[in-house]
């Protein structure tokens, strides 16, 4: 089967991988926040629908970016890592789930580059969903009243941050010529340009070609934080430190 590898992250930086079947409907990068009661977070929106948001039921504060839609729900990650298939999946059998019953929300395991990924249980979330996980249409009259948080910058590999739209596009890592000078670890050409390179990554899978730079990285967020100028710099606050963003 077809799985998102995602990670979820806690307020204290703790981080837990998970992988999601690939039953999505789409992706939204959009949450509104709902003054509710009930067992869910608030709604995710998506094609003028705003659907239920859940993510692993642990009593941490979590920082959910990325919601993956469903038919009936949305489940909030951090981070979408990659796609991947996987042809087997490890079942825990019951003495396991008996002394660690925390482990029911997961279907099983399986292995990913010397690592146990836990799959979570879609399947369960649809057979339990509660009478208030109800799919709604957005109301057009009301939707500028809601508190829909927008993304509006890229986090690289949590060093650098580039405004949306001072990028032209992310590649992958092949056309990275190695040629260390100044700053830059490099360059690459793209469309007759030669672009000088910085380097976030020793485990760098994509280049970020931004307007006048680019970054070659591994983690690549979009994310909403306050932009702010400071000595004819600009800088990104988010989650408690500052990033500078690069022009």
């Amino acid at each position: 089967m077809n799985y998102y590898i995602c990670e979820i992250k806690d307020s204290k930086n703790n981080l837990i991988k998970i992988a999601l079947v690939n039953e999505i409907i789409g992706v939204s990068s959009k949450f509104v926040k709902k003054n509710i009661e009930g067992n869910f977070l608030g709604y995710s929106k998506f094609k003028d629908k705003l659907y239920p948001v859940i993510t692993i039921p642990e009593n941490k504060e979590f920082i959910l970016k990325f919601f993956l839609i469903y038919n009936s729900f949305a489940f909030g990650v951090s981070s979408i890592i990659k796609n991947i298939e996987v042809s087997e999946i490890e079942k825990f059998n019951s003495e396991t789930l008996e002394q660690f019953p925390h482990l029911r929300i997961f279907s099983g395991y399986f292995e990913l580059d010397n690592e146990e990924i836990f799959v979570f249980n879609v399947n369960k979330v649809y057979e339990e969903l509660p009478a208030n996980f109800v799919v709604k249409n957005v109301e057009k009259d009301k939707e500028k009243k809601e508190d829909i948080i927008n993304p509006n910058v890229f986090v690289i590999d949590n060093k650098y941050s580039i405004l949306r739209n001072k990028i032209i596009n992310i590649i992958d890592s092949s056309t990275f010529c190695s040629f260390k000078h100044g700053e830059f670890d490099g360059f690459i050409e793209y469309k007759n340009k030669i672009y000088n390179v910085i380097k976030t990554s020793e485990k760098a899978k994509w280049i970020v070609v931004g307007e006048k730079v680019a970054l070659l990285c591994e983690k690549i967020d979009f994310v909403y934080g306050e932009i702010f100028d400071s000595q004819d710099k600009k800088f990104l606050r988010i989650d408690n430190k500052t990033l500078p963003i690069l022009e």
